[in-house]
């Protein structure tokens, strides 16, 4: 009887000693959530921002994006739609920065000019959940992989990753949509090339048969139609050159060199790609597309590519 209360006695204390570990450890994990979320830049994600700008001393607003049903459009300097990959990123970088530390709860002025908070070279606004937050960011540290910031209308001054200076710097061309043409290899249905001074090539696809129509009859080849559609597919402006040119013929583009037309399934219209004259000292080709009044440059190598013989689209007997 006297062994069975020992037991009894032991298996109480090993639950009650269970009970306050249990519950140090929740407590524990709650400090440290708290000192986490205290630690994060902005107590919002990325998915919850509405509107962001960057700006600096020099130029003002630099880019101003919103986000609407379609995706990402800038709206500042000019109204285009965005590169949405790289603005998530920008996005999370930012999100996601915590502050390493606060440096100065009330720094007076000429510790401000120390860290170039007297007048931030440049700002990172955004719009989350109906509020404004815009971050004041000063210089970097000594390491260089700090910089100073603030909040626009508070005092204290606090340390974080440069990463976010960095993305405050962000150009129009970086956080532009660059698609040259935005064809779907999967769901391709016709493709035609006319080039001057050489065959015109046309391609269909129908029911997995893959077939040369023009300049001759023949068995397409799949390997190649799919790499000519993953080439346009992954290209990427090089630079955009002019946004409303009212001369197409400076740039060769009045009678394109080379027009590429690609049909896809369920599509009246294709999509076309015109390249024009080549520019030398850019390196690229002239570009635009069929409805769109941009001229941008895009890679030596994609019009290269799109010069190859007709045979090269035939499969090989």
């Amino acid at each position: 009887m006297k062994q069975f209360k020992k037991t009894a006695f032991w298996i109480v204390l090993l639950v009650a000693l269970a009970g306050v570990f249990s519950l140090i450890d929740e407590r524990a994990e709650v400090a440290q959530k708290i000192e986490a979320a205290n630690l994060k830049l902005l107590p919002f994600s990325a998915a919850d921002v509405e509107e962001f700008w960057t700006k600096s001393k020099e130029k003002g607003v630099q880019v101003r994006a919103v986000r609407e049903k379609d995706g990402w459009w800038m709206t500042s300097p000019l109204r285009v739609k965005g590169d949405q990959e790289a603005i998530e990123k920008l996005l999370k970088n930012v999100v996601k920065t915590r502050k390493d530390a606060v440096l100065f709860e009330n720094p007076g002025v000429e510790k401000e000019k120390e860290l170039g908070l007297d007048d931030p070279e440049r700002e990172f606004g955004v719009r989350a959940k109906g509020k404004e937050t815009i971050i004041q960011l000063g210089d970097k540290g000594p390491t260089l992989n700090i910089a100073y910031a603030r909040f626009q209308g508070e005092n204290r001054i606090f340390r974080i990753h440069s990463d976010v200076r960095r993305e405050a710097g962000s150009t129009v061309y970086s956080l532009r949509d660059k698609t040259v043409i935005g064809v779907d290899p999967a769901n391709f249905r016709r493709l035609e090339l006319t080039r001057k001074g050489m065959d015109n090539v046309v391609i269909v696809h129908d029911q997995g048969k893959w077939s040369m129509v023009e300049p001759f009859e023949a068995r397409a080849s799949q390997t190649k139609v799919l790499e000519t559609l993953f080439d346009l597919k992954k290209a990427e402006v090089k630079e955009f050159i002019e946004e409303e040119p009212s001369d197409l013929k400076s740039y060769g583009l009045d009678a394109p060199a080379i027009k590429v037309s690609v049909l896809a399934h369920g599509q009246d219209r294709p999509l076309v790609l015109n390249i024009g004259d080549r520019d030398r000292t850019k390196r690229g080709y002239n570009a635009n597309n069929d409805g769109a009044k941009k001229v941008f440059l895009v890679e030596e190598d994609l019009a290269n590519a799109l010069k190859a013989q007709a045979s090269a689209w035939k499969e090989a007997d």
